[in-house]
């Protein structure tokens, strides 16, 4: 006996699989600090290329809507990492120094900081800062990104009293500082 005749081309290579489609929805996260520096001092910390990389990665930042703003995947240790918040290429948005700066970002989602000066604190006058994050993913990882977020932002709190989470960075002289993103 002989088996079924067989017509048509030879199927070779891996037989398809089935996928699972997991949907994915725009998810804002969104936190708040109160800061006991001026706004003028919390904005050099988000747009100062040295500074930044004290607390969020290696920066280049051309700082004018429509600049780049740019992040290694380096991690505090100087170990190259993929994690969730830095290593991206991004674009300024918003950028209306010391309250309000934006970043549209290639695959970790938009970014707005706005700063507030109040009243109070040790010095006169303090920050309040609130971050929204609004980015497409799958809602059980939300949680993930908003953890990795809150470590870095108690990163540049520490930067901001002088500890810095990556002291190996900020003991490089940088080559230059676009003058466009400190503010006088």
């Amino acid at each position: 006996m002989t088996g079924p005749a067989v017509t048509g081309p030879a199927v070779t290579g891996p037989k398809p699989r089935w996928r699972k489609v997991v949907p994915v929805h725009t998810v804002t996260l969104r936190f708040e600090r109160d800061l006991e520096w001026s706004p003028t001092i919390v904005w050099d910390a988000l747009v100062d290329p040295v500074l930044v990389g004290g607390w969020l990665g290696d920066a280049q930042i051309d700082g004018r809507v429509g600049g780049r703003y740019d992040l290694s995947g380096e991690d505090a240790q100087g170990v190259t990492r993929i994690p969730a918040v830095t290593g991206f290429r991004g674009v300024i948005t918003g950028f209306d120094a010391p309250t309000e700066l934006a970043v549209s970002t290639d695959d970790r989602g938009d970014l707005r900081f706005s700063l507030r000066e109040v009243a109070g604190g040790p010095r006169g006058t303090s920050t309040a800062m609130s971050l929204a994050v609004t980015l497409e993913i799958e809602p059980p990882f939300a949680v993930g990104i908003g953890e990795r977020w809150e470590t870095r932002l108690d990163q540049l709190h520490e930067l901001l009293r002088g500890h810095p989470a990556r002291l190996a960075h900020l003991s490089r002289l940088p080559t230059s500082v676009d003058p466009g993103t400190r503010r006088a």
